[in-house]
């Protein structure tokens, strides 16, 4: 096969063979590798496409099988759900042993140098795309397996993720009943792969079940209306938007979510709205982007995207397919992130800023605090430039980096 019609082909494949896996699958699993997709992208290649090079591979095969006699005694020794967490992590030196693998792999294998050419287009990995194929394997793999230890540590061991009030475990970690669970987690996750297991499997696969125990799947709640459906029309009507009539390519309202249960939408965020819709009318921006997910308080029932888009339909007469719903983000450094992504995956100008439209305080704290705290929860600054104009207004041209996934937050990566 001609190797420029290789990732065509082989997307083609993978495809087919989803489309036949995902009708033979629990819904669980299937929701189960939409996670594994979206929160660690090089893992679920390499899980799923191309397992069979991890095959045979005798330092692999030596930390699949301390992983699988550790989980055995695990499961006759361990009292609590968190000496699994412990057990089922990557050691520092397993990190290191399978990057040095995946780095000789990918030299003599053409089909993991396709895979890695394909990763390097999705943007997934942004801060390594001009990295050459070894130095991108080896920072991909580390960055998610960063991911899979934390998700181990946050909800098999107990420990408080970066927001604990929002974030956390939702048993209480050394009750009967939570240990129960997670063994007969890891007893299917055993079942499920048998000899055919490969050292990523124990570890990525019972990180993957904990989330879903403790509620937190939360990272692909509306991956299909998200993506197949609730944004269709703002997207396919950006194809064909004449850009130079507006000064701002989007009017993002970040969510406010409400303390107190039972609220669908704090007055707080309803005055962002109303003050959005102004912008709107004034065609500043053809499409305003209400972005925000289930936060305050935890586990709300409420997604502060939807109820904003629901508020601008039906006080301001605002047209579904000029609202852009952006459901995940559970802080304002995300806020930002993920409407950024949006101008790069649909292709819109990069050049042309981005309105921020909100109250004072959180206006004075996205040209302030947020400055240095987004780079040390993300790594990067998702805007190359940012400034405010006026007391409840900031401008910012977004930058490629904000496709970079974060691993090490699971519920918006």
């Amino acid at each position: 096969m001609n190797m420029m019609n290789y990732p065509v082909a082989k997307f083609l494949c993978c495809c087919i063979m989803l489309l036949v896996y995902s009708i033979n699958l629990p819904a669980t699993l299937i929701r189960e590798d939409k996670l594994l997709r979206k929160l660690f992208p090089l893992v679920c290649e390499l899980q799923l496409a191309e397992r069979t090079c991890m095959y045979g591979n005798a330092p692999m095969d030596a930390i699949r099988a301390r992983l699988e006699r550790s989980t055995r005694a695990a499961l006759k020794n361990c009292q609590t759900a968190p000496c699994f967490g412990n057990t089922l992590q990557f050691t520092q030196a397993e990190i290191q042993t399978i990057g040095n693998e995946l780095v000789r792999l990918v030299v003599k294998d053409s089909a993991l140098r396709a895979c890695v050419q394909q990763l390097k287009a999705d943007g997934h990995y942004a801060l390594f795309t001009t990295n050459d194929d070894t130095a991108f394997i080896r920072k991909a793999w580390q960055a998610d397996a960063r991911g899979v230890n934390n998700i181990l540590r946050v909800y098999v061991e107990g420990y408080a993720p970066l927001y604990p009030k929002i974030d956390s475990i939702s048993f209480q970690k050394d009750s009967p009943a939570f240990r129960d669970s997670i063994v007969a987690r890891v007893e299917k996750v055993l079942d499920r792969y048998g000899k055919k297991m490969i050292c990523l499997d124990l570890p990525v696969r019972v990180a993957l079940e904990a989330l879903q125990l403790n509620g937190r799947e939360v990272a692909v709640q509306y991956e299909h209306d998200y993506i197949g459906g609730g944004n269709d029309w703002p997207f396919a009507r950006s194809r064909h938007t004449k850009w130079d009539s507006f000064p701002y390519s989007m009017i993002l309202v970040p969510g406010l979510g409400p303390e107190q249960p039972g609220v669908a939408l704090d007055p707080g965020g309803a005055r962002r709205c109303d003050s959005a819709a102004i912008r709107y009318k004034a065609k500043l921006a053809p499409f305003i982007v209400v972005s925000g997910g289930h936060v305050h308080p935890n586990k709300t029932p409420y997604c502060e995207a939807i109820e904003m888009r629901r508020y601008l339909m039906e006080v301001h007469h605002i047209p579904v397919y000029d609202i852009i719903i952006e459901p995940y983000a559970r802080h304002t450094t995300t806020n930002l992130r993920n409407t950024s992504r949006f101008v790069f995956e649909e292709k819109m100008p990069a050049d042309k800023p981005i309105l921020i439209v909100s109250d004072s305080a959180q206006t004075n704290y996205i040209n302030g605090a947020m400055k240095d705290k987004v780079v040390k929860e993300l790594g990067y600054t998702p805007f190359s430039s940012i400034k405010k104009i006026s007391a409840t207004e900031t401008e910012y041209l977004p930058a490629e980096n904000s496709r970079q996934i974060n691993s090490m937050d699971p519920l918006d990566p």
